[in-house]
C-alpha cells in the first residue's frame, strides 16, 4: 500500500509499505486511491494541494462532469435538449 510520509503537515516523500509494517513509520499516511505528492498538505484528515482536497481519479472525474454540466447550462443546453440533426 502507498503511503505518504508527513514532517510538519508536509508530504516529504512517498513509500510503498506493508500495512502490518507501517507501525514503523509513526508518519506514515496511507494514500488509499489518493493520488497525492510531494509538496502536498496533510491537515491530520485529507490530503490538500494548493488548499484543495486531492481528489482520486473518481472524484475527479465526477466534478468535471458536474463543471461540464453546469457549464453547458449557462449556454442553454441541458439534459432534456433534443440535438437537431
Amino acid at each position: 500500500m502507498n503511503y505518504a510520509l508527513i514532517e510538519n503537515g508536509v508530504v516529504t516523500n512517498l513509500i510503498w509499505l506493508y500495512p502490518a509494517n507501517a507501525a514503523d513509520f509513526p508518519n506514515a499516511v496511507p494514500m488509499g486511491d489518493i493520488p497525492a505528492a510531494i509538496g502536498d498538505t496533510w491537515d491530520g484528515a485529507q490530503f490538500l494541494r494548493d488548499g484543495q482536497p486531492v481528489l482520486t481519479a473518481s472524484q475527479q472525474a465526477a466534478a468535471d462532469a458536474q463543471d461540464m454540466r453546469a457549464a453547458l447550462a449557462l449556454l442553454g443546453v441541458t439534459e432534456e435538449s433534443e440535438v437537431q440533426a
